[in-house]
């Protein structure tokens, strides 16, 4: 069960910055409790653009029905705004005898297969926020066990809902556009309790090159003048906040851009529990300048090196990610990485950052 909920922390932290994905984590959770239908949504009925909706084993379409026809005659709407943030509750606090019998709402639910709920208010300020979950079955309501789990759920919920909301004005501020961020490759590493939880392969991809380092409870920089940004930058994130970071290798012209989060827990009672888990997204802007054919030619005959094994280090040195190059060729990711192993190997160093030095070298006897 620990290892499931890791994952769904996981699929939750990636779905901050690539929200297709929030369908993956709600269903981890789904199958976790042993429910139907979940569903994280925010909408504030003055701003109707700002509106954030993910679901899980629910039709896509009844969030556009109900929001648009009734959302404002919901009665319970009150009453789970009246209930203690981030506390669960059930139909039995929600709904009233009079409301079952005459709110239209009541008939919308079974049609989409909603049944019995079990949720928890996220309202801040005038969004209205709900986290919930359907029973599978009219009448099955929810065991203590499901409760508890759901409970253990909430927080993070709450710290990804609301992340995504600062995450998206940023992405705008940045005039940068979901469909071209969703492009981009990125590294996401989750720290938990001075501990890596889970590293991605992209991650491990741009560590290769150096400049960033792994340390017990977060990054450091091979550029001593940047470790105090990435300490504040840590202490920040632990404390709720979702600090940016611009950093530039300045050997090789690659600018990182680096966002951490945390989701801090808050139990019910108001009482503000330890941080548990950083998570950092990578991502490798900058430089798009090709390595030069004539230099890569000459480290070909010096290390007698294959066709394939020049062009995956081609892309290396031309800061192309091995994912984004196994696309175009319609190759492999597995096969790539062997490619460029053997090609480090030929050559006899150990790592991406030795490869650019070497660069460097047959690039100054070449001039």
């Amino acid at each position: 069960m620990e290892k499931n909920f890791e994952l769904f922390l996981t699929q939750l932290y990636e779905s901050v910055e690539h929200p297709d994905l929030f369908e993956d984590a709600l269903t981890t959770a789904s199958d976790m409790l042993g429910t139907s239908g979940v569903h994280l949504y925010t909408y504030d009925a003055a701003k109707p653009e700002e509106r954030l909706n993910y679901v899980a084993r629910i039709d896509t379409a009844f969030e556009l029905e109900y929001t648009t026809d009734y959302f404002p005659h919901d009665y319970r709407i009150e009453r789970v705004h009246k209930s203690p943030y981030g506390q669960v509750i059930t139909d039995a606090e929600i709904t009233t005898e009079h409301g079952l019998k005459t709110n239209p709402v009541h008939q919308l639910l079974p049609k989409y297969e909603v049944y019995d709920l079990m949720g928890t208010n996220l309202t801040k300020g005038d969004n209205f926020g709900w986290f919930g979950v359907s029973s599978l079955r009219v009448g099955d309501g929810f065991t203590p066990l499901q409760r508890k789990m759901f409970e253990r759920m909430i927080p993070h919920a709450s710290r990804a809902l609301h992340y995504r909301q600062r995450v998206k004005s940023l992405e705008m501020k940045l005039s940068l556009q979901d469909r071209v961020a969703a492009e981009l490759p990125f590294g996401l590493i989750v720290f938990s309790q001075h501990t890596i939880s889970s590293i991605n392969p992209e991650a491990l991809e741009i560590l290769e090159h150096g400049f960033l380092k792994l340390k017990k409870a977060g990054l450091a920089c091979a550029e001593r003048k940047h470790n105090r940004k990435l300490a504040e930058a840590h202490v920040s994130a632990l404390h709720g906040g979702l600090p940016l970071l611009k950093l530039t290798d300045e050997r090789s012209g690659i600018t990182y851009l680096i966002q951490m989060f945390n989701p801090k827990p808050q139990a019910a009672g108001g009482a503000v529990e330890a941080a548990q888990y950083l998570a950092v997204k990578i991502m490798m802007t900058g430089t798009t300048e090709q390595a030069d054919r004539a230099v890569l030619e000459n480290m070909a005959d010096a290390f007698r090196l294959s066709k394939a094994e020049t062009n995956v280090i081609c892309a290396v040195l031309s800061n192309q990610s091995l994912q984004a190059y196994s696309k175009s060729r319609s190759v492999r990711l597995d096969t790539v990485r062997k490619q460029l192993r053997s090609a480090l190997y030929k050559m006899n160093i150990n790592s991406q950052k030795q490869l650019f030095q070497l660069y460097e070298v047959f690039r100054s006897f070449s001039r």
